[in-house]
């Protein structure tokens, strides 16, 4: 899936006004995932996407940083000026269209790498 397809689905899954408004949300959705990910599997991640996503989701740690669901929302939250229910709410739209633009075998990868509370957001 190409960059501006990316957005335009993001677009259409949360329902916002203006592309920038959605790559917004996919800014702070990727790189909460990038930051939370650990680096074997942001890579792989990141060999899957167009080169605009790839940026978001780049992080300096090695191993991923270890926090819960909550923390996660909290953080794309703080990243997109988002309460705590929009951010929620967003982040499984935008990881909705990234289950549509990488392989299951991907998806299977993260899903490992996280905690079993993780999968709510790929439910």
């Amino acid at each position: 899936m190409q960059f501006d397809d990316f957005v335009t689905r993001v677009q259409e899954q949360t329902r916002l006004d203006t592309r920038d408004e959605a790559i917004q949300i996919t800014r702070a959705v990727l790189e909460t995932l990038g930051e939370r990910l650990d680096r074997k599997v942001r890579n792989g991640v990141e060999a899957q996407l167009p080169n605009e996503l790839k940026e978001f989701l780049l992080a300096r740690a090695e191993h991923g940083d270890l926090y819960d669901v909550h923390e996660f929302y909290n953080r794309v939250g703080a990243r997109a000026d988002l309460t705590y229910g929009d951010a929620t709410e967003r982040t499984r739209q935008v990881i909705s269209v990234l289950r549509e633009a990488i392989p299951d075998g991907e998806i299977e990868d993260i899903l490992e790498d996280l905690p079993p509370e993780y999968g709510e957001l790929f439910a």
